[in-house]
């Protein structure tokens, strides 16, 4: 089974512009989503779905210098740049990956692998609904079903938001989410949106257990 990991990221954030090569833990944003991704035993090829926009020139430039995979589309339209790139890229799946996100567990990466490959989803997640802080989403779509619904796609909050349309709709899809076993603090959001968050996200990062398993267990399902 082929699954890709597809990175959405821009750099002309409403919150925090050029936070993607902003310096967190000694390197870039996206250096530290990538290498995430590439610790887990999946190890999918990786990509990086960002505008075609002249503000993210720098971006794809830092990617490409990283040996990752460049697809360029339209700034506002998301869904129209993950087709994009599942066409140059073949896959059974793929999973969304936003780059705010310095801080993912690896381990997620392949329980969810392992759950789609078990029962054929068309979405494996551990956001519907959430237990796991933000920062640490997960998101594996099954790209037969997504294609389906791109196409007749046209609701911009929807395009913007990919997986918006399998929530809104939920009785029309085979969905699978994944729980935390440890009840944890809601208030706790490990995504980088501003620039104060890159303090706090390394004073979290130098405090926290490194044993991910232990910190975030999962709830087993049979």
């Amino acid at each position: 089974m082929n699954i890709i990991a597809i990175i959405q990221s821009r750099m002309s954030s409403h919150r925090y512009p050029g936070k993607m090569l902003a310096p967190f833990l000694g390197k870039p944003l996206l250096s530290h989503v990538i290498n995430r991704i590439k610790l887990s035993k999946v190890n999918p090829l990786i990509v990086l779905a960002t505008s075609d926009n002249y503000t993210d020139d720098p971006l794809a430039l830092y990617a490409k210098y990283l040996g990752i995979n460049v697809v360029r589309g339209s700034l506002d339209d998301v869904m129209g740049r993950f087709s994009l790139t599942l066409d140059k890229f073949e896959c059974d799946a793929f999973f969304r990956v936003c780059g705010d996100s310095p801080l993912l567990l690896p381990f997620m990466f392949d329980k969810a692998a392992s759950i789609y490959k078990q029962g054929q989803y068309d979405l494996v997640t551990n956001v519907f609904p959430r237990t796991f802080p933000k920062g640490m989403s997960i998101e594996l779509i099954k790209t037969r079903t997504f294609i389906d619904i791109e196409k007749k796609t046209k609701n911009e909050k929807d395009r913007e938001h990919i997986t918006q349309y399998f929530y809104n709709k939920k009785k029309e899809f085979k969905i699978h989410n994944i729980e935390c076993k440890r009840t944890l603090d809601p208030t706790l959001n490990l995504a980088l949106d501003n620039p104060d968050d890159l303090i706090r996200l390394q004073e979290w990062d130098n405090k926290r257990n490194k044993d991910y398993d232990e910190l975030f267990p999962i709830i087993e399902t049979t």
